[in-house]
């Protein structure tokens, strides 16, 4: 089970007062792998370890296409997961736990399609630039979850795997950072898997599919902020030199155009869901060897924000994301498994398209 990194962010809009939407915070969940749905021996200790990276150099527009001036954001983020099993009964159930540390690389900037102009309908447009986006790495939020295994078939390779998570509010958080490493809000997820044998045996080759889906609960965070980032433009029509020497109190032709701002806010997440398909295609059962392609496809997740004066302001930010995988694992002893995953984002309405790499190290003891 890999772990997600949502950068949670508003759309890119053309008008400066309403960039205060531009960048939330970053969420974490539970985010399930191929052969995922497959229950674990009976008490056995499973020890994880995730290194994730991923860089954006696009943000998705929430309608219409994609913005690509001048955006960088890169993380890198480290977890490590336990997982404990036992019986109770006739039916597999298990523990498990996690914690992310989030790594920012770097200057992490989005890039804007058009910048209003300082005169609407009588200047040019300043045409596309940037947003500066402060980021503060750190902890995550622990994540603690069980599971059971309802259907536990090895016959057949039919599994049903079902459990709760919940995430704690305590991580790395900075309500005046466009970026952060946690949302510092309770989070509840509901989560269950279905795996079956479709071509082959489990003992054989064979391909199988499997499909995942969660839904995601939150509480509100009481002490974030409403963050605007630094915004500058990439190159200024010479009209507006002109303009500035002969008005210069009114006509800036200079950057930054806007400078970043804070508001004390109140954060709130509407409930969103997740939905993944893999078809893990076994080609070496020896040592369980498989590759996996699949698509992730999230819907919902609206972000408002509550100011102190009871003001309502929408981030614009939704979570609407598809993304391709591609999964390849083995065992390499008979206790130590290897897996490494590529994800391609072809769609992100509001937030970054992320291309990625994830390395997965697991010891069964």
């Amino acid at each position: 089970m890999t772990l997600r990194t949502t950068l949670k962010r508003g759309t890119l809009l053309t008008t400066l007062s309403l960039l205060a939407g531009l960048a939330g915070h970053a969420a974490y969940a539970s985010d399930p792998l191929p052969e995922d749905a497959i229950a674990p021996p009976l008490n056995v200790n499973i020890g994880l370890y995730y290194n994730e990276f991923e860089d954006a150099g696009t943000v998705g527009a929430v309608h219409g296409s994609s913005y690509n001036n001048d955006t960088h954001i890169s993380t890198d983020v480290s977890v490590f997961r336990y997982v404990r099993t036992f019986g109770i009964g006739n039916m597999e159930y298990g523990v498990q736990a996690f914690v992310p540390y989030v790594a920012f690389l770097g200057e992490q900037t989005a890039g804007i399609s058009n910048i209003g102009s300082a005169v609407p309908g009588v200047l040019p447009a300043y045409g596309p630039g940037r947003a500066n986006l402060a980021a503060t790495s750190g902890f995550g939020e622990p994540n603690f979850g069980a599971f059971a295994f309802p259907i536990n078939d090895p016959a057949t390779g039919t599994y049903m795997a079902v459990g709760p998570w919940i995430a704690l509010p305590v991580s790395g958080f900075n309500p005046a950072y466009s970026l952060n490493p946690g949302q510092n809000v309770w989070t509840y997820e509901a989560e269950a898997g279905f795996r079956t044998t479709v071509i082959g045996t489990p003992k054989t080759t064979n391909l199988a599919v499997e499909v995942w889906g969660e839904a995601y609960f939150f509480g509100s965070n009481n002490k974030s902020g409403d963050v605007s980032p630094t915004v500058s433009a990439n190159s200024i029509p010479p009209i507006y030199t002109l303009a500035h020497e002969a008005i210069s109190p009114l006509i800036p032709d200079t950057n930054p155009l806007a400078s970043g701002s804070y508001v004390p806010a109140t954060f709130k997440e509407q409930p969103s869901q997740e939905v993944r398909i893999y078809l893990p295609y076994t080609f070496y059962p020896a040592t369980g060897a498989f590759f996996a392609p699949g698509l992730y496809q999230s819907f919902g997740g609206k972000q408002t924000y509550t100011l102190r004066n009871g003001e309502k302001v929408d981030s614009g930010n939704r979570t609407n994301e598809t993304q391709l995988r591609f999964t390849i694992s083995s065992f390499v002893t008979p206790t130590i498994a290897i897996m490494g995953v590529g994800i391609y984002d072809v769609a992100n309405h509001g937030g970054p398209l992320y291309r990625g790499v994830e390395l997965r190290l697991a010891k069964f003891f």
